[in-house]
């Protein structure tokens, strides 16, 4: 049977996979499956079980629930995970016996959000982070107000880091608290003016590492994390003396004598791109070792893709049981692998290789068995097994496939294999790229093509299933994705460059790309299309206001006016931070490089597409364009998706709006870049 194209209702039937966790023995696995249900328009995710040995995989929760986060019990008994009731719309800390019978609630806390659950050494407490909702914004509350017919009251803020897109407003800080597994007894152990993160236990038990900005002015010195130390049952907190700069992912080491994290040193923005490093300190002499020093590339995953959420953190390193190694994730040149490096040599080691996305890592308690998520540009996220041997030899063997969870969706549809190129900017830097054709590509043809930006700055495109992408080339376009100057995957340098200074070898770097499009013999310059969300939008509004070389072009939740920006989004830019100035009395820069002082310019038929709630690029910022651009006489439309919708509603938004929003693309490209032959 012939195979179908890619259609935009494909995003429906795509199974994700994610958060492996290994059994301490390395003879099980569990994850987790985020499925769609198109019916009642809403995202579940239920917790799966695999058995390493025979392959056997199976489902193992079930129910109108969003499951997350398992881990496992340390004598592999039982599994704790955070559960979502979709219906109560309560979070909890659940347990479910690995040998059959029904999950139960462990805590029985009020509404807020949970996060990192933690079983200690020895399996009687679980430590995990817990953000509550205020009293004046619970569920009841809300009710209460609905019924009464009073108002929503005010909120009155105190500190400039106050909301986050996708999660909304903090009213509450983020602290760490420890349950009792028998009883599910909680008690919060840290408290004050500041949130805590990643928290790990001692090997005996008897501490909770946790990383935490405590310093005076935590807004003016964002880069003062440290690594902290509290007994479970609370009280004084001890400071782990470590270098100046940003860190998380705590790992103590299985004898105890050190903690791995991933960072840098820094007292710099935190908008600045850094190459993260993989760091271990002797919490009890204070010794610290850098153990990537001559690695000049992203420790962690820095990968977009429209099947997860952007920059949602990357693993943990782990230990091996000797405590002599640690593995971890690379992002290097639009794949993503994983490494391991010794204390010993400081050297790290690639353990993967070839075209793909590594997302999630888990191993046992040697670290000998591990389950990777791995994603390429024809496979959805599935699960591979890797067997590690001994630590002195460092071998890999080939991955294994765990899981096929997409393989029924994948008979059934033509998916397109990209082409990887390299081609020359204007001062001879090598930029990376991906074309994707049609699955029916024909060379003797002409094809419209679409140019995408991608957002961060500091990401990559890569080596990764992108739903979007696939649909846009089986309808009929090339896509052309790449990575120019101010993406993360290379050396630091090459991502550093463009630090406060957008629209200039990033411009330069995409005009060499289009370039390099139009020359190629089957494409047509005359019919190409760019897009871009975030940054990208960012870029796309730049292109439109300094060339008129694209047919069309379609911005999504973009910037553009970087003074107004400065001060409304859910991160205000620092002074003389990232960006030279500020936006109050010496906005210059800002304004020299915003898109919107050069609209007059636009000649190009612009589609903007922008989520009211939006915190990260507020909504103002596709107003003042639309604005502008209708006072000029120009050719624009403005779609304005929802309050329920945010910055990333391309990747974990309303399934129905996705869908909505591929569509309404797909019309603004047909109508300006089809031809009539």
């Amino acid at each position: 049977m012939a195979k179908r194209k890619v259609l935009a209702e494909d995003l429906l039937a795509i199974k994700l996979v994610g958060s492996p966790q290994v059994s301490p023995d390395g003879t099980k696995g569990v994850f987790t499956v985020k499925t769609i249900d198109s019916e009642k328009n809403r995202y579940l995710s239920h917790l799966w079980l695999a058995d390493l040995q025979t392959g056997e995989v199976r489902q193992f929760t079930f129910g109108e629930v969003a499951d997350a986060a398992p881990r496992w019990s340390p004598d592999g008994t039982h599994i704790a995970f955070v559960r979502t009731d979709m219906r109560e719309k309560r979070t909890q800390i659940w347990l479910i016996r690995v040998d059959g019978g029904e999950a139960r609630p462990l805590t029985k806390l009020d509404e807020g959000s949970i996060g990192e659950p933690a079983w200690s050494p020895d399996g009687r407490k679980i430590a995990f982070t817990f953000r509550p909702v205020h009293p004046d914004w619970t569920q009841e509350a809300r009710k209460k107000r609905q019924e009464s017919g009073k108002s929503n009251p005010p909120r009155v803020i105190t500190r400039l880091f106050y909301r986050l897109d996708g999660a909304g407003f903090l009213d509450l800080r983020q602290h760490l608290w420890v349950c009792d597994v028998q009883t599910g007894e909680a008690k919060q152990i840290t408290d004050g003016d500041y949130d805590v993160g990643s928290p790990a236990w001692s090997p005996d038990g008897k501490w909770l590492a946790f990383v935490a900005n405590r310093s005076d002015d935590p807004e003016e010195k964002p880069y003062e994390v440290d690594i902290w130390l509290v007994a479970p049952e609370g009280g004084e907190l001890t400071k782990v003396p470590t270098p100046t700069g940003y860190k998380g992912n705590l790992s103590w080491a299985p004898n105890g004598q050190w903690i791995a994290y991933i960072g840098h040193e820094s007292k710099d923005d935190p908008w600045v791109p850094r190459n993260d490093k993989v760091w271990v300190v002797n919490p009890h002499t204070g010794e610290v070792r850098c153990l990537t020093e001559g690695l000049d590339r992203d420790v962690g995953n820095a990968t977009l893709s429209d099947m997860r959420e952007a920059f949602a953190g990357g693993d943990r390193p782990i230990w091996d049981a000797e405590s002599q190694r640690l593995f971890f994730t690379v992002s290097d040149r639009g794949n993503c692998h994983l490494y391991t490096v010794a204390l010993e040599t400081a050297e790290p080691i690639p353990l993967t290789d070839g075209a793909m996305d590594i997302y999630a890592v888990s191993a046992d308690k040697s670290a000998s068995v591990f389950v990777l998520a791995v994603s390429k540009p024809t496979l959805p996220g599935e699960l591979f097994v890797l067997r590690v041997g001994a630590a002195s030899a460092v071998t890999a063997t080939e991955l294994q496939p765990l899981t096929r969870l997409n393989d029924e969706w994948l008979e059934k549809v033509a998916l397109s294999e990209p082409e990887e190129v390299w081609f020359e900017s204007f001062d001879g830097t090598k930029v990376q790229g991906w074309l994707l054709k049609p699955p029916d590509f024909d060379p003797t043809k002409k094809y419209p093509l679409l140019l995408y930006i991608h957002g961060g700055p500091h990401a990559q495109y890569g080596n990764t299933f992108f739903h979007e992408f696939q649909w846009h080339a089986a309808r009929g376009y090339i896509v052309f994705y790449t990575n120019p100057r101010g993406s993360m995957g290379y050396e630091e340098a090459f991502a550093a460059i463009i630090r406060g200074n957008w629209g200039e070898v990033d411009y330069k770097d995409i005009m060499a790309a289009a370039d390099f499009a139009a020359s190629l013999p089957y494409v047509d310059a005359t019919r190409m299309a760019v897009a871009g969300g975030s940054y990208g939008g960012y870029m796309t509004n730049w292109i439109v206001t300094h060339t008129d070389r694209f047919c069309c072009a379609i911005t999504d939740r973009s910037v553009v006016d970087l003074v107004s920006m400065a001060g409304t989004s859910d991160f205000p830019f620092k002074p003389d931070g990232y960006w030279e100035g500020n936006f109050w009395d010496r906005p210059e820069k800002l304004w020299a490089q915003s898109p919107l002082r050069y609209v007059a310019n636009v000649k190009t038929p612009l589609l903007i597409i922008h989520s009211e709630g939006d915190l990260r690029c507020p909504i103002g910022q596709a107003e003042e364009l639309f604005a502008a651009l209708k006072r000029l006489k120009k050719e624009v439309v403005f779609v304005r998706y929802p309050q329920e919708t945010s910055h990333g509603l391309s990747r974990s938004g309303p399934p129905d709006l996705r869908i909505d929003r591929l569509n309404r693309i797909a019309e603004w490209l047909d109508k300006w870049c089809r031809s009539s032959s």
